[in-house]
């Protein structure tokens, strides 16, 4: 499992996919039970779809460490990984400093996850110097170059989007309430932008990595998912640049994916 010897590491990882897999399906899955948990949650439509969002970046990663403990372990899976964990920790903390501390589960679980993936990542033995692949995200190939660029030139795009308008998210979206809450959650979605964008900067300079490509699949695919139930649930309703964002980035990961799999 994950091709090495070292048991620590396949605990911690092992651990870590755990904690990443409940998350994500109790989230995605078990509404009733996020709303009892919290009491601050509002029960509403807008609750749900960032409930649902977060337990999507949550399943996510669960992929990214099963797809390894098949392929052996990746040093781009803790670029990504080690970022998003830090920055959700910071922003459950925030949370609980708004709310007044309702319930401090989740942020003694992102402490223990995030601490698990430190002591991989240390034991893994991969190096901290990140040398250049020689070309853009280390292929000869001008579709995926583009599609790349494409992929940080949409992540850079919401991030700068945030901060320029910060309730225009919420806002172009008719199904979604503002408030103290559903903003707080798109600050959140905003940092896991953050460290997907520096997923991407490290694949642009390092090249494409297999568990970072086929996480973004799966990502696309659920969200392309959720967009199309979305659509015949909620007729007329929805942000359009969100549903064409959605679409844009699942064919870039895809024709990457598929353009490249060989060297996966």
């Amino acid at each position: 499992m994950f091709k090495t010897d070292d048991t620590i590491i396949k605990i911690c990882m092992f651990l870590a996919g755990l904690i990443f897999f409940v998350y994500g399906t109790v989230m995605m899955f078990n509404y009733d039970y996020m709303i009892d948990r919290y009491p601050t949650f509002e029960d509403n439509l807008t609750t749900e779809f960032f409930l649902n969002w977060f337990g999507a970046v949550n399943f996510v990663a669960y992929v990214g460490i099963l797809y390894m403990g098949f392929k052996g372990l990746d040093r781009a899976f803790f670029v990504y990984a080690l970022p998003v964990v830090l920055l959700q920790l910071i922003w459950v903390a925030m949370s609980l400093q708004q709310s007044g501390g309702d319930n401090y589960t989740g942020l003694y679980a992102w402490i223990i996850l995030f601490a698990l993936l430190i002591i991989a990542r240390l034991r893994s033995g991969f190096s901290f110097t990140y040398e250049s692949a020689g070309s853009a995200f280390g292929v000869s190939d001008k579709v995926t170059q583009y599609m790349g660029y494409l992929a940080i030139a949409i992540t850079v795009f919401n991030i700068v989007f945030y901060f320029v308008d910060p309730g225009g998210f919420i806002r172009q979206n008719p199904l979604l309430e503002s408030n103290p809450q559903a903003e707080h959650s798109v600050l959140g979605i905003t940092m896991i932008n953050i460290a997907i964008l520096i997923a991407l900067v490290y694949q642009y300079r390092v090249g494409l990595s297999g568990v970072l490509v086929s996480m973004s699949v799966v990502a696309g695919t659920m969200f392309l998912g959720g967009l199309l139930v979305g659509s015949v649930t909620f007729p007329g309703g929805g942000d359009p640049l969100l549903a064409f964002f959605i679409v844009l980035n699942f064919i870039i990961y895809v024709t990457i994916f598929f353009r490249n799999q060989s060297n996966f």
